[in-house]
């Protein structure tokens, strides 16, 4: 499914765009994606549901489609996972917002993954400080895992509860998060010894 969506996008697009313009195009739809939790926050504090679904799943569009152009791009000036920075925000607000709109979601089930994800978060970013130039890498997985995520929200608005479904996109995402773990604690730091010394 969403191969094809890809494919129909490809169609519209001249297939001479410049690939400063695709960086730039890219860029832009991640900034779309972080300022739309300002409009999102606001539509949820008034409990406006439909703006909040609405203005949602724009935002979870420029997920798919930064990461479209961004593979048809210049690499960025700065290797700092700028995309991936923003899904963290995304991810961030997208439970808070459900956390504001959904009565009895948090303790009924993100509490018992917290501890975990608390432990994993601390990890990835104590390597991120202590080592700025290593890669973050995007495994399908994870892209997969992120994906799924972003349903959470407009499922739970639909129905307001949903366990199983619930359950499901939070171990998926948890798992995510342990394959980019167990991808830092296995790597070959050769690589980064070599540059130390350099």
């Amino acid at each position: 499914m969403k191969n094809r969506a890809l494919r129909h996008i490809a169609v519209v697009l001249p297939d001479s765009m410049d690939k400063k313009t695709a960086r730039i195009v890219a860029d832009g739809l991640t900034w779309s994606r972080i300022l739309s939790a300002i409009p999102i926050t606001i539509a949820a504090w008034y409990g406006l549901t439909w703006w909040v679904f609405g203005l949602y799943i724009a935002a979870a569009l420029t997920d798919l489609l930064d990461g479209f152009f961004g593979r048809r791009a210049t690499p960025p000036e700065k290797d700092d996972d700028f995309d991936g920075k923003a899904d963290v925000v995304f991810s961030i607000m997208t439970l808070v917002w459900i956390w504001m709109l959904i009565p009895g979601f948090v303790e009924a089930y993100w509490l018992p993954y917290l501890p975990l994800l608390l432990v994993i978060e601390i990890y990835l970013t104590t390597i991120r400080v202590q080592e700025p130039e290593t890669p973050v890498p995007h495994f399908q997985f994870g892209r997969f895992a992120m994906a799924l995520f972003c349903f959470l929200l407009p499922v739970l608005l639909i129905v307001q509860d949903s366990a199983w479904f619930v359950h499901g996109v939070l171990i998926i995402g948890t798992l995510s998060k342990i394959q980019m773990v167990w991808h830092f604690a296995t790597r070959d730091k050769s690589n980064l010894a070599e540059q130390a010394e350099v």
